[in-house]
């Protein structure tokens, strides 16, 4: 799940052109056909757009002929302002079942609502699909504020965001996650199982025969989890949208503090002694050496070895199943069993010798896995705890991870660098957990930003220019000559409840000394379009805005002088200010 936080979308950090954007009807389209008392509806989502799962509406006219729509599985997104939301790419098919005796024409109204990844959101904009009993695909008529013809939106990227950032890229991460559980006491159990098979080759054994025995035992052990994954791929819908219910969550994010203080070595996660000595019989009872006898053992060693990586394995299985891809599954969960056996390949190949000696660097590497994994308990159940409480968690652990770091042991002139290291690196721990307690205690609500307020309150320049809201055309008009006669520059701020570029503008760029000084110089207007009214659309569309962030600046004259579309960052938006203010 840490991986799937890794691939969400985020919001560029310049200012987008108004013409690459596309109307809503485009960037969002819409076809439905009927199959006797089912309706499916196709989403197609264009490339750099994104829908909120949640902000999907189906109705009908006449009313209730629709029952309730099967959502597929959608994208999580983790939203430092919004919380945790589910977002759509690509192409979707969503079934709708329908009423007992609906009739064979009727219209299909699809409200949604989305944004463009370059960092603007759309108002909520409603296809209206006619649904005829001849089955056929239909397309959206164009009632939309902006009317123009419809088209089909372009071809999908994909809904699975793996593939926009490339196999090689995800499958090495998962190379290297097995590599990191290889060295930990989870490989102490398979080092005397390799030696045993391998040494059935008596002296006959040479480098490229240890090789080839020690390979085919680690793909016995890399098949297995690769069933393991492709079934994890194949159920990925039924385990998404499961693990998306609140007690799910966090119920696994208790368990998952249970895997990591197992990490600690405070308690052990392992198969009964029974089962355990069943194994090793099975092991004693195979004979080394040959090719189907090794490969064979190393699909039983998957069981042996299963309980320790437990922890980590659960957060693979987790990742896959957000996927719904079965041959993704199958490929990560190889790639990581082979970095897993890597050092019994190297064992088999040139002796035991080759390897560093085990030691107390094993259990720091194991104590490594168990403070990620308490990281990622509190990252998921973020959504569903106070923000009090989930800032206090983490300063919790981050304190406690630089308390075991050694931040406050003292150190003598004979101290080896690893032990500075580790020092310097648990104070940096401790500052960061401070911080998040200063936080806390100053009424900050966002672990991202805990010293927020206090920061904020040496840019108070902000507050003391106030936005005068404005709702129409006509407010507007007026403003505009209010402002010329009095020889100054305007500003109008486009804004929305559900922008969140908007609230980017608002709490990371308005606040900054040099941009609060530029437009403490106009007039400042502000149309808030959460409501997406009639005469909020009229003034969007004047502009030619699809939605939220727009800043439309005018100079003293009350001719538009500059625009500003979507989030930019202070010294871009400063500069733009300076232009027109002169």
């Amino acid at each position: 799940m840490a991986l799937v936080a890794c691939l969400a979308v985020a919001l560029p950090a310049h200012a987008v052109n108004q013409d690459d954007l596309l109307p809503a009807e485009k960037a969002f389209a819409a076809q439905v056909s009927r199959s006797g008392d089912k309706l499916q509806l196709t989403l197609d989502v264009a490339p750099g757009y994104y829908l909120y799962r949640d902000r999907i509406a189906i109705s009908t006219t006449p009313a209730d002929l629709a029952g309730k729509p099967v959502l597929p599985a959608a994208q999580e997104k983790a939203d430092p302002y919004f919380g945790k939301q589910f977002i759509y790419h690509g192409k979707q098919s969503i079934v709708i079942p329908l009423a007992a005796g609906a009739p064979a024409d009727f219209q299909l109204n699809v409200r949604l609502q989305g944004c463009a990844e370059a960092g603007v959101c759309y108002p909520p904009y409603t296809h209206k699909l006619k649904v005829s009993a001849a089955g056929g695909k239909t397309e959206s008529k164009l009632d939309n504020w902006l009317g123009g013809a419809a088209t089909a939106g372009k071809s999908p990227a994909g809904n699975s965001e793996l593939a926009a950032k490339g196999w090689l890229t995800t499958l090495g991460t998962f190379l290297l996650a097995g590599l990191g559980m290889a060295f930990t006491a989870c490989m102490y159990p398979l080092l005397p199982i390799v030696s045993s098979l391998i040494a059935g080759q008596g002296a006959t054994l040479t480098r490229g025969r240890g090789f080839l025995l020690s390979l085919l035992y680690v793909q016995g052990l890399a098949l297995t989890y690769t069933a393991v994954g492709v079934v994890a791929g194949l159920t990925g819908s039924l385990l998404t949208v499961w693990l998306q219910q609140p007690a799910v969550v966090l119920t696994a994010s208790a368990l998952m503090v249970v895997f990591a203080l197992s990490m600690f070595d405070l308690f052990t996660i392992q198969l009964p002694n029974a089962l355990q000595s069943r194994l090793a019989e099975s092991s004693n009872q195979l004979s080394g050496g040959k090719a189907l006898t090794v490969f064979l053992m190393g699909a039983m060693s998957a069981l042996i070895v299963g309980p320790c990586v437990a922890p980590p394995l659960a957060l693979a299985l987790g990742y896959i199943g957000s996927t719904g891809d079965a041959l993704l599954g199958g490929a990560a969960l190889y790639a990581m069993a082979l970095g897993l056996g890597l050092p019994l390949i190297l064992i088999g190949t040139f002796g035991g010798h080759v390897l560093p000696r085990a030691g107390n660097w094993m259990k720091v590497v194991k104590s490594g896995f168990g403070v990620v994994m308490l990281g990622l308990a509190i990252w998921m159940a973020t959504p569903f705890l106070p923000a009090s409480l989930v800032m206090l968690l983490w300063a919790a652990l981050l304190i406690g991870a630089a308390v075991f770091l050694g931040a406050f042991d003292t150190l003598s002139t004979a101290s080896k660098p690893g032990a500075r290291l580790g020092k310097a690196l648990g104070l940096l721990l401790f500052l960061l957990g401070g911080a998040q307690l200063v936080g806390l205690l100053s009424g900050a609500d966002n672990p991202r930003y805990p010293l927020k307020l206090i920061a904020a309150s040496s840019a108070e320049g902000a507050a003391s220019h106030p936005f005068q809201p404005i709702s129409s055309i006509a407010e507007l008009d007026a403003k505009l000559a209010e402002a010329k006669s009095a020889g100054k520059p305007l500003l109008l701020d486009f804004y929305a409840d559900w922008c969140v570029a908007c609230k980017e503008m608002e709490s990371e760029v308005f606040p900054q000394p040099l941009v609060a000084a530029k437009m403490g110089q106009f007039v400042l207007l502000r149309a808030d379009v959460t409501a997406n009214s009639d005469a909020h659309q009229a003034l969007l569309k004047r502009f030619g805005l699809f939605g939220p962030p727009g800043i439309i600046l005018f100079g003293a004259d009350g001719k538009e002088a500059q625009r500003v579309v979507g989030f930019t960052p202070a010294a871009a938006f400063a500069s733009q200010l300076g232009q027109v203010a002169h």
